[in-house]
């Protein structure tokens, strides 16, 4: 998979990695705010249009009000989810510890994949309902702008990961693109430096033997001399 060595072309992977948390945690804090803000409040004071003319203002009142208090719920639970998934990445960049970066990782492809799923299933409604396609076109192009940004977000965390995993020694390859930087290994074809007359003495009886003189150690060993 692509690994990009630059976020946005102008800073490193890190300094993208701590962006991305510090934007995903003050967002989490003001979706928190937000969601807090309308549970305090109460119904609204503000007039009311029912979509049926025959039913009462208040029933239309109570409806919006289970319904806000239901998605204001549902805010505050992933924004809190958001803010202690932020909080560990940017625990581990500061630390560099690999560990505290899956959990956004694996928030993102979460969100990912609910995000191509709704857009798919609401394009088909779109469709299925008449919608113009001068209407459907511009929905579709902002929703796969979102999921290319949250899809590089992704990428740029990910790079990072693997780029500490590789200083700390737990990884020892790094594909960049298509080339992968290899080393010859000599072939040997002198004696060994011990002297090829005795064999060194073993700890126990029980082990292999050493190779004397009259075993070829190497391909195209010359024989040794006697």
């Amino acid at each position: 998979m692509w690994e990009p060595t630059k976020c946005c072309c102008c800073c490193d992977v890190r300094s993208g990695s701590i962006v991305i948390g510090v934007f995903i945690l003050v967002s989490g804090f003001f979706v928190l705010l937000a969601g807090a803000q309308i549970l305090a409040g109460g119904k609204s004071d503000g007039p009311i249009s029912c979509w049926n003319w025959y039913e009462d203002v208040s029933e239309c009142e109570n409806k919006f009000w289970k319904v806000g208090k239901t998605s204001s719920i549902t805010s505050i639970v992933v924004a809190c989810c958001y803010i202690k998934i932020s909080s560990f990445l940017l625990y581990g960049i500061h630390k560099k510890k690999t560990a505290f970066f899956i959990p956004m990782m694996v928030a993102h492809v979460i969100k990912i994949t609910f995000m191509i799923l709704g857009s798919v299933v609401l394009i088909i409604l779109m469709i299925y309902e008449g919608v113009p396609s001068a209407a459907i076109f511009p929905i579709t192009v902002g929703i796969g702008l979102a999921i290319f940004l949250k899809t590089y977000c992704l990428l740029v965390i990910r790079a990072y990961y693997y780029q500490l995993k590789r200083e700390k020694g737990l990884i020892h390859t790094a594909l960049i693109e298509s080339h992968i930087d290899t080393a010859l290994i000599e072939s040997h074809t002198e004696s060994p430096p011990y002297p090829v007359s005795e064999c060194p003495p073993y700890p126990d009886s029980e082990g292999l033997p050493y190779p004397c003189s009259d075993v070829r150690l190497y391909p195209g060993q010359k024989e040794f001399p006697k």
